[in-house]
């Protein structure tokens, strides 16, 4: 039994040993926090995927601003990798300062000077983590804007 005891201790002044016994209790850290890394990577190329196929949707709206269908394809085709992806793109008038705005150009606004049109598309991407940890959301949604003015009138 004295024999087992010596081993035992020789084993732990053993430098090798606690190498591999510090590597062992090190590496759960270690790959939490590159888990951790690759997550939020892909969490922000998500969201500057719809915040580019607003921009998109928006672009094409200032060559045809009444193309409402042709605009959220635009978003749509400027987003192909997300599959949970929704795209809204409204047209209308407002005032130079912005105020006013009216959707649809229905009637147009009180402005002191001459109005001007605009564009508008809103696009959202559910985004669901890599990795699950308990208490947070297992899916978020990412938001994209996008407002142009087309010209005046």
């Amino acid at each position: 039994m004295n024999m087992k005891r010596l081993s035992f201790a020789k084993l732990l002044r053993n430098a090798e040993g606690a190498s591999l016994v510090e590597l062992a209790l090190s590496m759960p850290m270690f790959l939490a926090i590159l888990g951790g890394a690759v997550d939020f990577g892909h969490a922000y190329c998500v969201s500057i995927e719809v915040a580019g196929a607003a921009q998109a949707g928006a672009l094409y709206g200032v060559r045809f601003p009444t193309d409402v269908s042709g605009m959220q394809e635009a978003a749509q085709n400027g987003a192909p990798d997300l599959t949970s992806f929704n795209s809204v793109a409204t047209y209308g008038c407002e005032c130079p300062d912005g105020t006013s705005a009216v959707p649809n150009c229905s009637a147009p606004p009180s402005c002191p000077a001459n109005y001007v049109n605009y564009v508008q598309v809103t696009t959202s991407a559910l985004y669901s983590p890599i990795i699950t940890l308990p208490g947070l959301p297992a899916a978020d949604s990412l938001q994209g804007f996008s407002r142009m003015r087309v010209g005046g009138d």
